[in-house]
């Protein structure tokens, strides 16, 4: 229990540090750790059967289809949590990688 909590913090942090972009603002940590929530739940849950969908595309294009459905999934946060706010596509886009990358060495601690 206490290293899923570790996880939760260390995956909010990278939330906050992806607020350091230009164009990506948090309005608290809170709101970073309902963040992390949210995408955990759904890299775990509905991230799987998209890249299921999405797998004729994904094999066209080597693999980089799947930058395509993160940054999906990081504005779409960002619409529905009016605290997260992503102003700047290349910022999001970046930040979607850096979260994506994060979320994978955190996975395996």
């Amino acid at each position: 229990m206490i290293k899923l909590i570790i996880k939760w913090f260390l995956f909010a942090f990278v939330i906050v540090g992806t607020c350091y972009l230009p164009g990506i603002t948090v309005e608290g940590f809170q709101y970073a750790m309902l963040i992390a929530a949210i995408l955990t739940i759904i890299n775990v849950f509905i991230k799987p059967v998209l890249k299921l969908i999405a797998f004729p595309i994904n094999l066209l294009t080597l693999g980089a289809f799947n930058l395509v459905i993160n940054f999906g999934i990081i504005y779409a946060i960002s619409y529905f949590i009016p605290q997260y706010h992503i102003t700047n596509w290349v910022s999001g886009f970046i930040a979607s990688v850096i979260i994506a990358i994060s979320f994978g060495i955190i996975k395996k601690i």
